[in-house]
């Protein structure tokens, strides 16, 4: 990731994180779709990384940038970056990080 995506992507965490969706949302309007691509492919790909190996430590002390990454996807599945088939897959694998945390959570 480029700097200057990494500072779109740190900013577009900062308004999810302060719940300021309509300018959240208002930021990624704005974007060219390969840049949806890329900032939504590079957390993607970081909370599969962490999902695949079984770190799931990791991905419950960063709930919040996995809730983020979720946003992201959906979005970028919403603007039709992402395929129905690649978005299920990745829809079940939140959902299953979701439910462990929970799991994890009653105990």
């Amino acid at each position: 990731m480029t700097e200057e995506l990494g500072q779109l992507d740190l900013e577009l965490k900062g308004l999810f994180v302060a719940a300021k969706m309509e300018e959240l949302i208002e930021l990624l309007n704005t974007q060219p779709e390969s840049v949806i691509k890329d900032i939504s492919d590079y957390n993607w790909n970081t909370v599969r990384n962490y999902y695949d190996t079984e770190r799931f430590d990791l991905l419950f002390q960063h709930l919040k940038f996995v809730a983020f990454t979720c946003f992201i996807v959906e979005y970028a599945h919403q603007i039709g970056i992402i395929g129905e088939e690649a978005f299920g897959i990745m829809m079940m694998i939140y959902n299953d990080i979701y439910e462990l945390k929970r799991q994890q959570s009653q105990s």
